[in-house]
């Protein structure tokens, strides 16, 4: 047990983001590949299969049984906490065009989702979105799609290289992970901005002389959504919630 010494009130059920935390500190103090979650000690076993099916399966599938031994756990990425900005009715800054659940930004988690707040805000902000479209359907105007120019790819004869995308899409996933993660810090984001920024100016001519297809394209995607995060971390010198910084002033 360590959870005693990052939060001496909550233990084990401080925030995710306390958690997190403290597990990131004991792995990379200690160099453990990952620390253990004891259940079987605090539940009998038939209450363990009953409330914890999926665990329980896809745990014994891999040759641990939750109910006699602990779960090797380290933190993951689970939520984005931000994304496109609305209002309270779903509509984003573009005409005619919203954004609901996890892809925007409505303010209603704050700094850091809580546990299960994000299926309440689908609901909510589901629910108020499509009563305002349909307040509005007749005041709409549909864009003219002949004024969006078509990707004209008749140049390109180069497909797409699988292992660039492969090897591009794990760089990035490395840095947002040891340098935009859990723990952040000025040095870390600024390397982290550098590293994005040289691939970036990479993808961007992969992207423009390469027949597109999803994986391109959600790579493209994928170091600028990368370098925004990166960014306005930087930019944020202080710790909030689930950004936290080293040097937080």
């Amino acid at each position: 047990p360590f959870m005693h010494k990052y939060d001496p009130q909550w233990r084990d059920l401080a925030p995710r983001d306390v958690v997190a935390r403290a597990i990131h500190h004991e792995i990379e103090a200690n160099n453990y590949p990952y620390v253990l979650l004891d259940i079987a000690s605090h539940m009998p076993a038939e209450q363990i299969k009953v409330r914890f099916p999926t665990i329980y399966a896809e745990c014994l599938r891999v040759g641990i049984d939750i109910t006699q031994q602990p779960i090797p756990v380290m933190p993951a990425v689970h939520y984005s906490c931000g994304g496109v900005a609305v209002n309270t009715w779903g509509e984003s800054t573009i005409k005619n065009l919203y954004a609901v659940g996890e892809v925007a930004c409505t303010g209603l988690h704050g700094a850091n989702r809580l546990a299960s707040t994000s299926l309440l805000e689908g609901v909510v902000f589901g629910g108020r979105a499509a009563e305002h479209v349909l307040q509005h359907i007749n005041d709409h105007v549909s864009p003219d799609g002949s004024l969006i120019p078509r990707w004209d790819e008749s140049t390109l004869t180069k497909e797409s290289d699988p292992a660039l995308i492969q090897g591009d899409m794990q760089t990035i996933q490395n840095i947002m992970w040891h340098y935009v993660g859990i723990v952040r810090s000025g040095v870390r984001l600024s390397r982290a901005i550098r590293e994005l920024r040289h691939l970036q100016n990479e993808i961007e001519m992969f992207y423009r002389t390469t027949k597109l297809n999803d994986g391109l394209i959600g790579l493209r995607n994928a170091v600028e959504i990368g370098m925004v995060i990166a960014q306005a971390a930087r930019h944020n010198r202080k710790s909030r919630g689930c950004h936290y910084r080293t040097d937080s002033i």
